[in-house]
C-alpha cells in the first residue's frame, strides 16, 4: 500500500516553561535509588536491554536479524519507484524473496537517509519494537537502473542527477517492508487529524479517562510521542506518517530521515506533541534514565560500508539533551498530579 500525502493541522495550546536541565548519572541514580523517585526505578531488565552490544529486538514478533539477513546480501530484481514525497524512495525486491524500502544518499539532501538506521537502532535501545528494521547498504547503480519496472522508468533521469554515485554504486538506507500498512485511527478519527490529536490528548491528560478499546492504541502514542521529542522527528505530524497494522494493534513509527536535528530543547512541534502528553511508560522512562553517551555509541556502531557514522557528535549530543528535557518534564508532572496519574503504562 503507497502512503498518502496529507496535511495534519496542529491545534494551539499555551504550555507552562519547562526548564532544560543538565541530568548526571549521579543523580539519575540516586533518583533510582530513592524510595519514592519519580518513576524510573532501573530494574536488570531494563539494564539488560541496554546492553553493551548493538541493539536487536523483535518487530511484529520476528527477530530483527531474520527480517534483515536477506537484505543485506540480496540481489536487486525489481526496482519500483515510490511516488510521493520530497525525496527519492524507491521498493526493493531481492533474488531471494526480500523486499525492502531504499532510501538513497541524495546530493539535494531532503533527507538523510543515515538516520532512518540510526532511529531503528535508538528505538530498540529503548526497548521498543515499533521502528522497522533498517540497515545501510551500497546497491550497484547499473542494477537499480536496469531492473526498474515499466512504470518507474520515466524517473530515470532524476535518480541519476540527484543520488550520490561512486564507483558505480549507491550508498543508502533499506528499511524491512512492511507488507500491509493502515491508516492509523483513535476513536474513529485518524490519529493525525485535528479530530483525532484531540481524543489522544484528552486521553493522554493526567486524570483523565482512557476509552478500553483504545488503551492499546493510546499507550503507543505516548510512547511515539516521546520517541519522537528524542530523536527530533519534526515530520511525524506532518501528513501521512502515522501508520498502523491492519488490524490496528500495532502503531508504526516510520519514516524518520528527518530526525536528530542539533537543537538541544527540540523542534517546537515535537516539544507541543510533548506538552500534550502527560501519561507515560514506566518501562520507557525507565530506559530513557539509564541512557549514556557510551551507550548510545555502542548502539550507533555502523555494519556496514554506506555509513562512516550514524550520528555525528553534536547530534549525539542533542539527542541526550532532548532525553534529560523529558526526564524533567515527567518529573516535573509527577511532582504536580502524583505517580499513578503519570506512569500509567507498563
Amino acid at each position: 500500500m503507497e502512503l498518502a500525502a496529507g496535511t495534519a493541522l496542529l491545534v494551539g495550546v499555551s504550555f507552562g516553561a519547562v526548564t532544560l536541565a543538565s541530568w548526571t548519572e549521579s543523580r539519575i541514580a540516586r533518583a533510582a535509588e530513592a524510595q519514592n523517585s519519580p518513576g524510573w526505578d532501573l530494574q536488570s531488565s531494563d539494564q539488560a536491554a541496554i546492553g553493551s552490544v548493538p541493539p536487536v529486538g523483535l518487530f511484529l514478533g520476528v527477530s530483527d536479524d531474520v527480517l534483515l539477513a536477506p537484505i543485506k546480501t540480496g540481489k536487486v530484481e525489481t526496482v519500483k519507484y515510490n511516488r510521493g514525497g520530497s525525496s527519492i524512495s524507491l521498493r526493493i525486491d531481492f533474488d531471494n524473496g526480500a523486499r525492502a524500502a531504499f532510501k538513497p544518499v541524495q546530493l539535494i539532501e531532503h533527507t538523510v537517509p543515515r538516520r532512518e538506521v540510526a532511529a531503528y537502532r535508538i528505538n530498540r535501545l529503548l526497548g521498543l519494537s515499533s521502528v522497522p528494521p533498517a540497515v545501510g547498504r551500497k546497491l550497484p547503480y547499473r542494477d537499480l537502473i536496469a531492473n526498474l519496472r515499466s512504470d518507474s522508468r520515466i524517473f530515470t533521469t532524476r535518480m541519476r542527477e540527484e543520488m550520490a554515485i561512486s564507483d558505480g554504486m549507491v550508498p543508502g538506507e533499506l528499511s524491512w517492508w512492511i507488507p500491509v500498512i493502515a491508516i492509523a485511527r483513535v476513536g474513529n478519527h485518524p490519529i493525525d487529524s485535528v479530530e483525532g490529536i484531540v481524543t489522544w490528548t484528552r486521553y493522554l491528560t493526567a486524570g483523565k479517562p482512557i476509552a478500553h478499546d483504545d488503551y492499546r492504541l493510546v499507550r503507543q502514542i505516548s510512547d511515539l510521542v516521546v520517541f519522537d521529542f528524542v530523536i527530533d522527528n519534526v515530520d511525524r505530524w506532518s501528513g501521512g506518517n502515522v501508520r498502523m497494522s491492519e488490524g490496528g494493534r500495532v502503531l508504526y513509527f516510520m519514516d524518520n530521515t528527518a530526525s536528530f536535528g542539533t537543537g538541544r530543547p527540540g523542534s517546537g512541534r515535537t516539544r507541543a506533541y510533548l506538552h500534550r502528553t502527560e501519561k507515560f511508560s514506566r518501562s520507557l522512562i525507565s530506559s530513557l534514565a539509564a541512557l549514556n553517551s557510551d551507550r548510545v555509541r555502542v548502539a550507533l556502531t555502523p555494519d556496514g560500508d554506506a555509513f562512516p557514522e550514524l550520528l555525528r557528535d553534536d547530534e549525539i549530543d542533542a539527542l541526550l539533551a532532548r532525553r534529560d528535557f523529558v526526564l524533567d518534564y515527567v518529573e516535573k508532572l509527577i511532582s504536580t498530579h502524583g505517580r499513578e496519574a503519570v506512569m500509567v503504562f507498563p
